[in-house]
């Protein structure tokens, strides 16, 4: 009977720290990074469009500033400076976490659910890398060289799609990678607080 006992404590014992290698690899691997790229791309962008609801209004001031001769030095700087927000801040950022996603897909915790939220993400990154090397294309990504046109201000030229589903996303992607981070460190406190009955 001692026998049965031992080797079951073991089994509940080995089942827990595999348990716990997995949650500490999701969280230091995957949704720990993500985590902070995500808040930080955030906060940034809110910094980049302050006073503005949302990038198409702020782009739309931009234009309006742009068209009036009075105020045209004041919206080629509100689109130089959107400009470079998303090509050394946002673009760095989001490639990083497509890296970071691309990388440990296999410690996905909502699996398909997930798996698609993740796709529709590098989806919008890869149109992204698109607007960048139109930019480098042209050879004046903020516009010091080569006069902006009207077009330059339209929110597909500088950040993709702006359609409501392509926003939800980007919404909906914060929302899940904070809400799985929360769960798994409330899990991997669990597992360790069991241990630590069970040790002692």
């Amino acid at each position: 009977m001692t026998f049965s006992y031992n080797y079951r404590e073991t089994k509940k014992k080995e089942t827990r720290r595999n348990k716990l290698s997995h949650i500490n690899e999701q969280l230091s691997k995957l949704y720990g990074p993500l985590y902070g790229n995500r808040l930080s791309n955030r906060k940034s962008y809110l910094e980049a469009i302050k006073g503005h609801k949302n990038l198409r209004q702020y782009l739309s001031v931009a234009k309006s500033k742009w068209q009036n001769p009075q105020s045209r030095n004041e919206g080629v700087q509100m689109l130089a400076r959107w400009r470079k927000f998303l090509f050394y801040i946002t673009h760095p950022l989001d490639l990083k976490a497509e890296e970071t996603i691309r990388d440990n897909a296999h410690l996905f915790e909502k699996g398909v659910e997930e798996a698609e939220l993740f796709q529709n993400f590098i989806f919008h990154v890869n149109y992204e890398k698109l607007i960048v090397a139109s930019w480098r294309e042209r050879r004046d990504v903020f516009g010091t060289e080569e006069a902006f046109r009207e077009e330059d201000f339209v929110r597909e030229e500088n950040a993709g799609i702006s359609d409501d589903k392509t926003s939800k996303m980007l919404t909906d992607l914060v929302q899940q990678v904070r809400e799985t981070y929360a769960t798994l460190v409330a899990r991997q406190q669990k597992l360790m607080r069991e241990m630590d009955e069970s040790a002692g």
